[in-house]
């Protein structure tokens, strides 16, 4: 499949029915170059330093084109972000599906969370190691954005499945236990990305600790 074929795919999964004209194909094709490119770029030289020239020259593109498409550096970067988790969203709807139990489910969404950031690690190494240099994207856009929102929602449904299943306590709202869950799974990519040896190599391999931390906590067995 060629990469034409791969933008289409993904353009007709996002609003099926569509049919796109040669002309929104090639602007779907320049958007998706210049989204590749900014992520290399975002990699090699990390946010603060990359520029938009410099995601222009990776793309073969003239700046003024990059700039058609994307207004400026944070807005390249929020659209790369946006389109990982609709991959993301996308995985967890379809793995979560096939699943008989809530406990499956948990499985399967801690792990695919897991495998999709190392996978995709390069795209959201900005955002966990260099979130506290000024001029990074400010946190509070990418918490915001829409699709970030529904995995959120998703998580929140997940919850209150595992609720009615009597796996996850009901005493607290579905919102809070989902944010807990959210929150240690972020705290396990961000460290794992911030240890430079990689101790902990294949990232997914910590999916069983992390469903053992968030349904059983630290507490010692006595």
């Amino acid at each position: 499949m060629n990469v034409n074929s791969l933008v289409e795919e993904r353009f007709i999964k996002d609003k099926p029915g569509v049919l796109l004209s040669r002309r929104q194909r090639d602007k779907l094709l320049r958007r998706s170059d210049i989204l590749r490119a900014a992520e290399h770029v975002f990699a090699l030289k990390g946010y603060y330093e990359a520029t938009m020239q410099d995601i222009a020259k990776e793309a073969q593109y003239a700046t003024g084109t990059v700039y058609l498409y994307f207004k400026d550096k944070d807005a390249l970067y929020l659209s790369l972000v946006e389109q990982k988790y609709k991959d993301l969203l996308s995985i967890l709807k379809e793995e979560t599906a096939k699943a008989h139990t809530a406990k499956e489910r948990l499985e399967i969404f801690i792990r695919e969370n897991l495998s999709f950031f190392e996978r995709n690690q390069n795209s959201f190494r900005i955002f966990f190691t260099e979130r506290n240099k000024r001029q990074t994207i400010k946190v509070s856009k990418l918490h915001n954005l829409p699709i970030v929102l529904q995995h959120r929602e998703f998580v929140m449904d997940l919850i209150k499945s595992s609720q009615d299943e009597d796996l996850v306590r009901d005493d607290f709202p579905a919102k809070q236990i989902a944010d807990m869950l959210i929150s240690i799974l972020m705290s396990v990519v961000f460290n794992w990305l911030r240890d430079e040896t990689k101790s902990t190599k294949n990232l997914s391999r910590m999916s069983d600790f992390v469903l053992d931390m968030f349904l059983n906590g630290a507490g010692k067995n006595k």
